[in-house]
């Protein structure tokens, strides 16, 4: 009887601690619609999304950069066991064919590392970086569109103020 009770505790005690040390999804985080799957294994350890904002898409390291304003999501993807990381390679050529199949171009990729790829659809511009490195899938997506002008200046009174 007492050996059952220690195997009972022994396999409560595993089950619990896999259950810690398996990750879920950060609190508040979800894929982007544009890219409702994700590589195998992996789980989304940070995003941050902003309204309006700006990402600075890199072309061939040092030479050129272009500003997008839109819509900005940031996702980072990790994978908890990096024995089941997948490659630079696997992940860019991943990200290259999902853009395509949605109608977009690539726009340029370091197939070792990073995918800049641009989708236009009715009329909505998007752009997106794919990039790999340790052990993290950083995702970032902009949906190009004018600023929304909140702040009003009025010089007629500012004038008369001087007066």
């Amino acid at each position: 009887m007492q050996k059952k009770l220690i195997v009972l505790m022994s396999a409560v005690l595993l089950f619990s601690a896999a259950s810690v040390f398996a990750q879920q999804d950060k609190a508040g985080c979800k894929d982007h619609p544009l890219f409702p799957t994700r590589m195998p294994g992996y789980v989304l350890s940070n995003c941050k999304v902003e309204e309006y904002g700006v990402f600075d898409f890199s072309f061939k390291p040092n030479v050129k950069k272009l500003p997008v304003e839109g819509k900005f999501t940031f996702i980072i993807y990790s994978i908890p066991d990096r024995k089941g990381e997948a490659s630079a390679l696997a992940i860019v050529r991943n990200y290259e064919n999902a853009i395509r199949k949605v109608g977009g171009t690539i726009v340029e990729s370091d197939p070792k590392r990073w995918v800049n790829g641009k989708i236009v659809k009715d009329g909505q511009e998007v752009w997106v970086q794919a990039e790999k490195g340790n052990g993290d899938i950083r995702l970032r997506i902009v949906e190009k569109k004018a600023m929304t002008q909140h702040i009003v200046a009025d010089a007629a009174s500012f004038g008369s103020d001087l007066k």
